[in-house]
């Protein structure tokens, strides 16, 4: 073999090693940490719908921008009005389980149905119901089916779709999202607090086939939104009920005084601000992912927005 040949192939096998590594480390950085206790996410386009895992407990969303999400089920007689409307072949069955009087029961074997088939079917009844949609302008859940089909035209999410509320926030809003709910951000970004982040089930608006056993036993099939969380408090200051082991606040435009537990963190949700504790200031920059504090007494500053969270206490 010849010096030039043998350059050339050590060239291209390190070559070939720098591509693999510079991929290994876009893959572990797209990676989210399960064991995170808080995640921004961003909606520039419709986002994957999830199902929130049971084990993983619920999660709170605080909006940093306007934001419009999908979370929670509508009633199945309206969700069967909507299909119905549609006159797609291949939901004959599924509208008549969505009229059955249990309504739990009825979400179950409807999207245990519309799930069952093969991926290749699922497709093909996506783009059959997104073209129908298209065609029904005057209904409001049926124009959103006809948004979301021009970033994912042929996913089995476009039906689910119809079974959720749409629900828009307002800067600093807080939603609860249940454990077992189905949700997914449309546009928008949010802060998401929770005691672990968990590995959601991706349910539809992806390239990824659903897990139909593990969405159907984990499944949570009440009827109704995802909650607002009322915060209280005066000033600038909110406070808002413990959940699941974790406490939460927020500064408007202003500072506030709070007693932080263990574990604690703070996020800027639109503008630079600080937290100082114990005599020490810790800057919390906006768009940061988040500022681990010490527990104690804290002292906090913000032109913006910012919120806090830690371990709940005994009285919270």
């Amino acid at each position: 073999m010849t010096r030039g040949r043998l350059r050339d192939e050590c060239e291209m096998s390190v070559h070939a090693e720098s591509v693999r590594e510079v991929r290994s480390r876009r893959r572990s950085r797209a990676m989210p940490d399960p064991d995170a206790r808080s995640w921004w996410l961003h909606a520039d386009h419709p986002l994957p719908l999830g199902l929130r895992r049971p084990e993983d407990g619920p999660m709170r969303v605080v909006a940093a921008t306007e934001c419009t999400l999908l979370a929670g089920f509508r009633d199945p007689v309206q969700i069967a009005a909507n299909l119905d409307r549609l006159g797609v072949h291949g939901l004959t069955d599924v509208i008549s389980v969505l009229r059955r009087p249990d309504r739990g029961e009825a979400l179950l074997y409807a999207l245990g149905l519309l799930f069952a088939t093969g991926r290749t079917a699922q497709i093909s009844l996506a783009r059959r119901a997104a073209v129908a949609a298209a065609q029904c302008g005057d209904e409001p859940v049926l124009r959103r089916m006809v948004e979301l089909a021009r970033h994912h035209g042929d996913d089995p999410g476009l039906l689910l779709s119809v079974f959720l509320h749409e629900q828009r926030l307002a800067p600093g809003d807080v939603l609860q999202i249940g454990a077992g709910m189905v949700h997914g951000l449309l546009s928008g970004r949010g802060l998401h607090v929770a005691r672990t982040r968990g590995a959601a089930i991706t349910v539809g608006l992806s390239l990824e086939p659903i897990a139909t056993g593990a969405v159907l036993q984990r499944l949570d099939a009440r009827v109704g939104p995802a909650r607002l969380v009322p915060g209280v408090g005066q000033d600038a200051l909110r406070r808002y009920p413990a959940e699941d082991g974790v406490s939460l606040a927020q500064v408007a435009a202003g500072r506030g005084e709070l007693t932080l537990g263990p574990s604690a963190a703070a996020a800027a949700l639109d503008q630079d601000g600080w937290v100082e504790v114990d005599g020490q200031r810790w800057p919390v920059l906006a768009h940061g992912l988040r500022t681990d504090l010490p527990a104690g007494q804290a002292w906090i500053g913000t032109p913006g927005r910012m919120v806090l969270f830690c371990d709940a206490g005994p009285t919270d």
